[in-house]
């Protein structure tokens, strides 16, 4: 087997064209840039939000089938396209794909690699008892039989250390300019992602209430319909936008997430240079925020609005405190760029099928 071996990455069903969509796209660009063989199959909700992007290298097709059915046909779509075929290892992005990948014929003769990039399986309240009961002993089943299963942060690793015990291996984001030095204080907080409960975009809401400060929120989903129409007093949907749009015109980042396995959009924030507050729960928490007195400040482990509040009115009025923040989250996100990322699973990978598979 050569030590460059050919990788498809696999994401089906995706709901947005978000976070594993954009992240997959990525890899595929920075692994092909590296002079790596590296394919990828995305299958979208048919009334998925967000802009489709297109990348050598990249399927996408739709996929609307759901439940039992639905994984059973994730395993079909596997095991006859050439992008897998083709590959000497399949790496599975999603919880749905690991359980279908782990009854595909397709992995008999290829290494599997599970590369969380989410917490697998539904938190209380997401969906109900027996399902998230099911869906936790197929996930757990799927991810003991993988040939390697990766976590992009220590925190996502914890979370289901029940079921295995995860390599580190980071995600990243394309590298990108600074264009902010926490000198703002006048431009919008900030949000993004998708507008569901478990990214508490009514907690965001909430917050641009009690600090009169405007907001605007970016993103869609289940949720939106139902808290655009409290016509929040500054606070502006704006919907799905390039990631590179969003942060020219923010004072702060607001990162309200109780599910984040690594957080996509506060890395490419603190990146940019935008002074970031982010809840406990994000994975990239404690890779932004290295410096004790500004995690305490800026990463909040609280559902209370006011204690959210708190933490971004300090932040607006103390220009010290917003350009330390800054500085700090921008070098630390350095560390977090999708080439650091392929290059760390490219070896993981090529070091697996020198090893064997199981």
């Amino acid at each position: 087997m050569s030590k460059e071996p050919r990788v498809v990455l696999v994401a089906v069903p995706l709901m947005a064209r978000s976070g594993v969509y954009r992240s997959t796209h990525d890899l595929v660009r920075a692994a092909s840039a590296a002079g790596h063989q590296w394919q990828a199959l995305i299958g979208m909700r048919p009334q998925a939000s967000g802009d489709a992007l297109a990348t050598p290298g990249v399927r996408e097709v739709p996929f609307d089938a759901r439940g039992v059915g639905g994984i059973s046909q994730i395993r079909a779509l596997i095991d006859s396209v050439p992008e897998v075929r083709d590959a000497d290892v399949i790496v599975s992005m999603i919880t749905q794909t690991d359980i279908a990948v782990s009854r595909a014929r397709a992995r008999e003769d290829r290494g599997w690699i599970a590369w969380v990039r989410g917490k697998p399986w539904p938190a209380a309240g997401e969906q109900n008892l027996a399902r998230r009961l099911l869906l936790r002993a197929w996930e757990t089943r799927a991810l003991r039989s993988a040939d390697a299963v990766w976590a992009t942060t220590p925190v996502l690793a914890d979370e289901f250390a029940s079921a295995c015990q995860a390599a580190i291996v980071p995600a990243g984001i394309p590298s990108s300019r600074r264009i902010a030095h926490g000198e703002d204080a006048t431009s919008p907080l900030v949000w993004a992602g998708r507008v569901d409960i478990d990214k508490r975009p009514e907690l965001f809401s909430r917050i641009v209430e009690l600090t009169g400060h405007p907001g605007r929120l970016y993103g869609d989903g289940p949720l939106k319909d139902r808290l655009a129409s409290r016509r929040v007093t500054g606070l502006d949907w704006a919907g799905w936008r390039p990631s590179g749009e969003l942060w020219s015109d923010a004072s702060v980042f607001v990162g309200t997430s109780s599910r984040e396995a690594f957080g996509r959009s506060a890395v490419e924030a603190a990146a940019a240079g935008i002074p970031i507050v982010i809840a406990r729960e994000y994975g990239a928490a404690p890779l932004l925020f290295t410096d004790e007195t500004l995690r305490r400040a800026c990463v909040i482990d609280s559902a209370d609005p006011e204690a959210w509040a708190n933490a971004v009115r300090a932040l607006l009025t103390d220009r010290q405190l917003r350009m330390a923040v800054s500085d700090h989250v921008h070098s630390n996100a350095q560390t977090l760029t999708i080439e650091a990322s392929v290059d760390a699973a490219a070896r993981r990978a090529a070091a697996l099928l020198e090893g064997g598979c199981k």
